[in-house]
């Protein structure tokens, strides 16, 4: 008998063995090697259309506009928002609490239309076995969250703005009306379309309910009753010049009030957000930017002033000033000190609301706590007073009854001037 005519014992059960497995993957329509090792991120395209309508059901979105990544005017190396890390850090996307429900992820930017779900109800099965075993199994589902989460954050935006309302708008429909249902979100917050656009805001706490209020009136904010919702990262910017602690909190506090106005079962509002350092710029669609007030500096002869926004120093009609506020004024001595021998006149500023009383006792005890910290700072000759409302710096706060609180957020500040002694 020749080589051509007969083969080995071993041969003869390999090929055999060979032909089973192309027979299995013909009839499941997989390939033979399609093993949870081979294919680990496999189950994330996986859906059950015969699922039971009272399965679990968790909706994650990621913002994915031009804010919130690494942009033209980023230096490599500041920290930029890492919005896989936030996401899996939340225990709703905890391998565990997945586990038995249906997961669907989408990205995010300016308009409802833009939701895509790139993860379209996967079902994540139980696992099961022995602890190292499904310790290992759940590692691998957490690693292809994370890669896709990353591939999806970094997609390219469809519309330069951002509209989070929207893409809350967007999962109604996606969730169903059964079972425990469950969003998590990752963005800034800072939304620049529609009824929530908080481009010209002043970051007032009375601002909060007045956008609330228009987004109810023009039928934008969504019905969120019976979903549980998390939205992580508020604040968190990737260009541009981020918010003070005291705007970041603002901002919080809009988005709390936005979700319960929506009649959520639940809402958990944070401003942390996990980060990484930026690469370097990248070239996302450009989007109209929120501007934060900032400090400004001015010198005209032999006198400089300094104007530092309230929102960078106090919370909101408070007189105690706030960590990042010592930064700003650690600043403030430095410039005063390179000046040399000078007087130094503090004067704190309110907008027109409340009692003339409590404005010149604000405005007072403002300017009083800046005296001591510059003091503390080794600035000599520092007095500090109170202004109230006397000297505004825009006007008109009110436009018939209808309040401008940008103008009032440019009237509550504190005012450094030092003048030059010969």
């Amino acid at each position: 008998m020749t080589a051509q005519t007969a083969a080995s014992p071993g041969r003869r059960i390999a090929v055999t063995i060979a032909m089973t497995l192309t027979m299995l993957g013909t009839a499941t329509g997989c390939g033979a090697f399609e093993t949870p090792q081979a294919r680990p991120c496999a189950w994330l395209g996986k859906t059950d259309n015969d699922r039971d309508a009272d399965a679990a059901h968790t909706v994650v979105l990621v913002d994915r506009t031009a804010s919130t990544r690494a942009g033209k005017d980023t230096v490599a190396g500041r920290d930029v928002p890492d919005w896989p890390a936030t996401l899996l850090a939340a225990d709703y996307l905890a391998p565990e609490a997945l586990e038995g429900g249906d997961l669907s992820v989408s990205g995010f930017d300016g308009t409802r239309t833009s939701i895509g779900w790139e993860v379209d109800r996967a079902v994540v099965t139980p696992v099961h076995g022995v602890a190292r075993r499904r310790a290992d199994e759940r590692q691998r589902r957490t690693n292809c969250l994370r890669q896709r989460i990353g591939e999806i954050a970094g997609g390219t935006a469809r519309t330069p703005n951002t509209d989070v309302l929207g893409a809350l708008a967007a999962t109604r429909e996606q969730l169903g009306a059964q079972g425990r249902r469950r969003v998590l979100i990752a963005t800034d917050g800072l939304v620049n379309t529609g009824c929530a656009d908080l481009r010209s805001v002043g970051f007032d706490r009375a601002e909060i309910a007045t956008i609330i209020e228009a987004c109810a009136r023009a039928g934008e904010l969504p019905d969120l009753g019976g979903i549980d919702v998390a939205i992580r990262g508020i604040g968190h910017l990737g260009t541009g010049n981020p918010p003070s602690s005291a705007q970041t909190a603002w901002l919080v506090d809009l988005w709390q009030g936005m979700c319960t106005a929506a009649k959520a079962a639940s809402c958990r509002v944070e401003g942390a957000a996990r980060t990484v350092p930026a690469g370097g710029p990248a070239d996302p669609l450009a989007e109209p930017p929120i501007d934060f007030p900032t400090g400004k500096t001015t010198t005209t002869g032999p006198v400089t002033t300094i104007v530092l926004p309230d929102s960078l120093l106090f919370a909101t009609d408070r007189a105690e000033l706030s960590a990042e506020a010592l930064a700003q004024l650690d600043a403030a001595a430095r410039t005063l000190t390179r000046l040399g021998r000078v007087r130094v006149v503090v004067t704190g500023n309110t907008d027109s609301r409340g009692s003339k009383a409590r404005g010149e006792e604000l405005s007072q005890a403002r300017a009083d706590a800046v005296r001591t910290e510059l003091l503390k700072r080794g600035v000599t000759d520092v007095t500090a007073r109170g202004d109230a409302d006397r000297h505004p710096m825009c006007s008109p706060e009110y436009r018939g009854t209808v309040p401008d609180y940008r103008a009032m957020a440019c009237n509550r500040r504190v005012e450094i001037v030092a003048t030059v002694q010969r």
